[in-house]
């Protein structure tokens, strides 16, 4: 039998932050048994790509990294490529017989049985493993971030089956994570400045193994932990946030003030075709009510470009809510026509181009706004959380409170000395429509402010 714990691995993340999670549990599942794991695919033995299917453009970039990785089988020491995650889970009868370059398959809940998997490619060849294992109980990870923050997945799959999107036929439906496995999870995970809570959607938290919303009671106990520094809540759907979620944020010290809140759109007839729960007016409430009870929060969201029937008057609609709403952060995103969804079969497909002007359009305005905004902290002082060293600015990185990693902008600072994961208080010296730019009070040189 061979020895596969002197083996090197490389593990590829594509995809979301609910994935990184997923592979850092597949990190812990090598590491246990007695693997290397290794910065450098080239120089890895075996490699795993943990796939996103969610978009079309999501399959591509999977098989196209699948393709690359498998040269270094001719030109490296690869012996074996696994491909994980969303893909095979989804489309394993499609990609088993045409992507012949992996060895081995692996669904979403499958990583407790890699090496037993991975043994059978060595012995007997090519091997589809999906639907073979239940990892879901799963804590033990392998940070891929940096050390002073993490993500804790604490549910997977979705019930609201929205008509553009693929994740319930994909992951299932929503399944709630143990209070207590996710505390445990949580504590294992090192001193952390900031704990970020994601899944598809976190303020339906418990409904499935409690009977009701559970969200805010895990708050309170992850807050309670002592190697928590803080909190970041991402996707909260906007028709499940109550009363009782608004006073945790306000009023809990620990969670930042900070909520993403996907809300796709903000005219009806778009959003009953996209199955969604709300109306524009009642999006706006919603917005209206978090900036009343808890002054100066930040709200960001997601919204979809081109739906299928979206007239023009629909998308400058949409516009002039972006105005009102007046977000911290936004993303705009072309529909992607997906089979086996809703939408797939509505009539009115808006073209390509029309789809990717109007994506411009609300990006232009949302700029200007978030420009306004950052526009509004020069001359002042913002707490800011340290990230590490820009080498090719020459600078530190670091984020203030409104800024979640890699999907807001940062702050860049000068300073005598700034350790990661520590907190700043940085004069801001400049801005643009992204990032602010400043020093630290103990920094004496001219700052560049970019």
């Amino acid at each position: 039998m061979i020895d596969l714990s002197c083996k090197k691995y490389g593990v590829i993340s594509l995809g979301c932050d609910k994935n990184r999670v997923d592979s850092e549990k597949l990190l812990a599942v090598i590491r246990a048994g007695g693997g290397t794991v290794c910065n450098d695919v080239s120089e890895a033995q075996v490699v795993i790509v943990n796939t996103c299917a969610f978009l079309n453009s999501a399959r591509e970039e999977a098989i196209d990294t699948v393709l690359e990785c498998a040269e270094y089988k001719r030109t490296g020491k690869l012996e074996k490529l696994v491909v994980t995650g969303c893909l095979p889970q989804k489309y394993i009868a499609e990609v088993f017989p045409l992507l012949t370059e992996a060895d081995v398959f692996l669904g979403i809940n499958d990583y407790d049985k890699f090496f037993e998997q991975l043994a059978a490619s060595y012995e007997s060849g090519r091997v589809n493993g999906v639907g073979c294992g239940n990892c879901s109980a799963a804590t033990e990870r392998v940070l891929t971030t940096p050390c002073h923050y993490a993500y804790l997945k604490i549910a997977d799959g979705c019930n609201n089956c929205c008509t553009y999107c693929l994740i319930p036929k994909i992951r299932g439906r929503y399944t709630s994570y143990p209070m207590e496995q996710l505390v445990s999870e949580a504590s294992s995970l090192g001193d952390l400045s900031e704990l970020i809570i994601v899944a598809q959607d976190i303020t339906r938290y418990g409904e499935d193994i409690y009977g009701s919303r559970m969200l805010v009671e895990l708050l309170r106990k992850l807050t309670a932990l002592e190697n928590i520094g803080s909190v970041r809540l991402l996707y909260c759907y906007p028709d499940v946030i109550d009363e009782a979620l608004i006073s945790e944020i306000r009023d809990n010290d620990k969670i930042v003030k900070y909520i993403d809140i996907p809300l796709q759109h903000s005219e009806d007839r778009i959003l009953k075709l996209m199955n969604r729960k709300g109306s524009g007016q009642s999006y706006i409430d919603l917005i209206a009510e978090l900036k009343r009870q808890i002054p100066g929060i930040a709200i960001r969201s997601t919204f979809i470009c081109g739906f299928p029937s979206e007239t023009e008057e629909e998308s400058a609609a949409l516009g002039d809510f972006i105005r009102r709403a007046e977000l911290f952060n936004c993303g705009f995103f072309a529909y992607s026509r997906e089979p086996d969804t809703g939408a797939f079969r509505l009539k009115g497909q808006v073209p390509k181009a029309v789809k990717n002007r109007r994506v411009k359009q609300m990006y232009a305005i949302q700029s200007k706004i978030s420009e306004n905004r950052l526009l509004s902290y020069v001359g002042g002082t913002l707490q800011v959380l340290c990230d590490g060293i820009d080498y090719e600015r020459g600078c530190f990185v670091g984020r203030a409170y409104f800024q979640a990693p890699d999907i807001d902008g940062k702050v860049y600072f000068f300073s005598a000395d700034a350790v990661q994961g520590e907190y700043y208080a940085v004069h801001i010296d400049g801005s643009d429509e992204y990032d602010l730019f400043g020093h630290t009070f103990d920094y004496t040189e001219e700052p560049d402010v970019g």
